[in-house]
């Protein structure tokens, strides 16, 4: 069969089980004989079988003598699961093609260097980019020890994402509002100002999703603010998801929790030492939805790395309307922040803009910079 194709096609299984498995990466594998597909699996919630036992199970004495294909090196490792390399070897595979090997520095190379040893024909890089592309907020955790950032607004066609008045209710449209939520359940943090907050009082939750986050329930939240002047966890709490207020003070101090509401309170340095600490909390993934201001310090910081662009067909107006992105900005438009693997998606009378930042994490074309 055409590993490419049946790379492909682990790689759909592995994306099956966004939102519910993180800060484990999504992962499918394929079990097959010639041009026969025999079983396929994949990891359906963080602590549960991995994908190659899933299909293993399902394969049974048929994965004798069988190939597997798996988007991601198996793992050699005990966690909350056994090694999957000696799960492999028991049931009699006689071949792997592994995507791509673990982005963890520790663990990297090792269940492939496993299966050598027992005799097994390992085969990686099969569709390398497009595996790690898939996993790009895991790979991010490991390679740069800070999370895959993705920016997501909802805004006019000037740029707008609220009047001069402060209103924002409603640019985009239903099924954008929905897209929007979807975003939020496949990330493991979403992230807002306190001005944000202040102004809209969003929930940060993705409660028009009906599906179920097993076993970890909704993503966190985190509001951030320079002037210390959210000095309340307000609506925001919530015992299905894990709330944080982070005060940018210039200094960075120990946490402190609130016993009754659960709200953690941080005091960080600047946004760098903010979602570094968040990575090792094992939050592989944020989603930031506003506003302006956060935006643009994210940029300025280098730290955006996808955007998801929701225009409405409005335009707003006035010098004052509050915009997009605003920051510090870039002086020379030959060094404004540049995107790649763009794509238009319509929903309704809305389009979205989706594109990933250029030189960052990813070079041209989706190929991984390593």
């Amino acid at each position: 069969m055409d590993t490419d194709k049946i790379m492909k096609l682990a790689l759909a299984l592995a994306e099956r089980s966004a939102g519910r498995v993180s800060p484990n990466p999504m992962v499918g594998a394929v079990i097959f004989k010639g041009s026969k597909i025999i079983a396929e699996g994949y990891h359906h919630y963080f602590g549960g079988p991995h994908a190659e036992i899933n299909a293993l199970r399902k394969a049974g004495k048929k994965a004798a003598g069988a190939s597997m294909a798996v988007n991601l090196e198996p793992c050699a490792h005990t966690g909350k699961t056994p090694p999957c390399v000696e799960s492999i070897v028991k049931a009699g595979i006689k071949e792997v093609f592994a995507g791509m090997r673990d982005p963890n520095p520790l663990v990297s190379g090792k269940g492939i260097s496993y299966l050598k040893r027992r005799g097994i024909i390992v085969k990686s890089g099969i569709l390398k980019n497009e595996c790690a592309f898939l996993n790009r907020a895991f790979v991010s955790t490991h390679m740069r020890k800070r999370p895959w950032i993705v920016l997501k607004e909802g805004l006019s066609l000037d740029g707008r994402i609220a009047s001069y008045t402060g209103n924002s209710k409603w640019i985009t449209n239903p099924k954008a509002r929905l897209f929007a939520h979807k975003l939020r359940y496949k990330s493991d943090m979403v992230m807002a100002g306190a001005g944000t907050f202040r102004k809209d009082g969003p929930s940060l939750l993705p409660y028009l999703i009906k599906a179920k986050r097993h076993p970890l329930g909704y993503p966190a939240r985190c509001v951030v603010t320079k002037s210390g002047l959210l000095n309340t966890c307000g609506k925001l709490v919530d015992r299905k998801s894990q709330l944080f207020i982070a005060y940018m003070t210039g200094k960075s101090s120990a946490e402190s929790e609130n016993s009754k509401s659960g709200c953690i309170k941080i005091y960080s340095e600047n946004l760098d030492t903010l979602v570094q600490l968040f990575s090792k909390k094992g939050y592989n993934q944020i989603l930031i939805e506003g506003g302006g201001s956060l935006a643009g310090s994210l940029f300025d910081a280098g730290l955006i790395d996808e955007v998801y662009f929701i225009y409405a067909p409005i335009v707003i107006g006035g010098k004052n309307a509050v915009a997009a992105v605003a920051g510090r900005g870039q002086a020379l438009v030959k060094n404004a922040f540049a995107f790649t693997e763009n794509r238009i998606m319509r929903l309704d009378d809305n389009f979205v803009f989706h594109g990933i930042r250029s030189g960052g994490l990813f070079r041209e074309k989706g190929c991984l910079q390593e």
